[in-house]
């Protein structure tokens, strides 16, 4: 962890070795577990970790923490972490007859273990004990509970922990060989919640013509953006969900059955919000079938005909000719009545009505 150059100078009787084991203690994996001193953390899946101190001493020892190697002085003044933090703390001893000038940093407020003294024993007090009963305490801490956590919007968080205060260096997990105290580590997951995200897309569409592809998000409350994906490729810019809901309005052009997916991107937490954060999710795939436009929509769908259709719908060419005798106003000219415009006598109309439309054997 970084350390700052303030420096905090505890007592002499916390920091003076009074007693010297003839071996050195050792970290594992489940935390400092030899000497007077025991200690421990474990990370579960629910975004918490539970400490562990268990003391065969007299005097109580605190175990800290930090989140992802974060600086502590971030963490000056917040509530809920130590009023030190940021400050470090210098511990100076003598271990088998060698001189140690320690450094270690404090961190988040971790957990206190119970007992009869304090960690400081002024001169003609009750001297320190390492062979009573064991006291065993735990505490467990909810990451999500602490104020400015990096990396909030993460799932998965590394907490390191060592401990800071006790009256005894040389019991609180220093290593002779490395001269340093041990700083131990363990994994904290499920720290966002889940989310699911559900794709909506028409089965058909015709190429060129708008249709809506739409994703559900729940829960409602998590903020962020959908990306559209057609067969792997992105389509679209990523759509802000609004009210868990998220749309994008899209042309396709190539014909055939495409593969719809999307995928959810929760928004970033900020540090200092104890907002829960929410977990990425992916909708699909839903297949959609895109077919070519039908020919002749556009003319005879809108209600208008021209000369030159007329032409073509008779089976005349492309200028409009017409077989001869058929004629018409523009009251007969319906896409009803194709059979009295191209084949049948004439119908019967007001020829002055917004003009004749069709003269025996011309288009007009």
């Amino acid at each position: 962890m970084p350390t700052s150059s303030g420096r905090l100078l505890l007592p002499a009787a916390i920091v003076a070795c009074g007693i010297c084991l003839g071996a050195s203690p050792a970290a594992s994996a489940e935390g400092w577990d030899q000497g007077p001193v025991r200690f421990s953390a474990s990370g579960n899946d629910q975004c918490q970790v539970e400490f562990t101190i268990i003391n065969q001493t007299n005097g109580y020892y605190v175990v800290d923490f930090a989140v992802d190697g974060e600086d502590p002085t971030s963490l000056v003044g917040v509530p809920g972490v130590w009023s030190q933090a940021g400050v470090s703390v210098r511990s100076r001893f003598s271990f088998n007859s060698v001189a140690y000038d320690i450094t270690r940093v404090v961190g988040r407020l971790g957990v206190q273990n119970s007992a009869p003294a304090p960690p400081v024993f002024a001169p003609g007090t009750a001297p320190y004990v390492t062979d009573r009963d064991p006291i065993t305490t735990t505490r467990t801490v909810d990451l999500l509970d602490q104020p400015r956590l990096p990396n909030r919007s993460s799932d998965t968080h590394t907490v390191t922990y060592q401990v800071v205060v006790g009256p005894q260096s040389v019991d609180k997990g220093f290593d002779p060989a490395t001269g340093q105290f041990a700083l131990l580590e363990t994994e904290v997951s499920g720290c966002q919640t889940e989310t699911v995200s559900t794709l909506s897309v028409p089965p058909t569409a015709v190429s060129g013509t708008m249709v809506d592809l739409t994703v559900q998000v729940a829960p409602a409350a998590a903020a962020g953006t959908v990306q559209f994906f057609a067969d792997d490729e992105p389509i679209g810019d990523p759509v802000d969900v609004v009210g868990g809901s998220a749309t994008l309005p899209h042309v396709f052009s190539e014909i055939g059955d495409h593969l719809i997916t999307a995928t959810f991107t929760p928004a970033p937490v900020a540090d200092d919000s104890t907002d829960t954060p929410y977990a990425s999710s992916t909708a699909g795939p839903v297949s959609i079938t895109v077919q070519a436009e039908q020919p002749g929509t556009g003319s005879l769908g809108s209600g208008s005909l021209s000369p030159g259709s007329l032409g073509v719908l008779c089976g005349e060419d492309a200028n409009g000719s017409l077989h001869a005798g058929s004629q018409g106003s523009t009251g007969s000219a319906s896409t009803g009545s194709l059979g009295s415009i191209c084949d049948g006598p004439g119908s019967a109309g007001s020829a002055g009505e917004m003009g004749s439309l069709l003269r025996p054997g011309s288009a007009s």
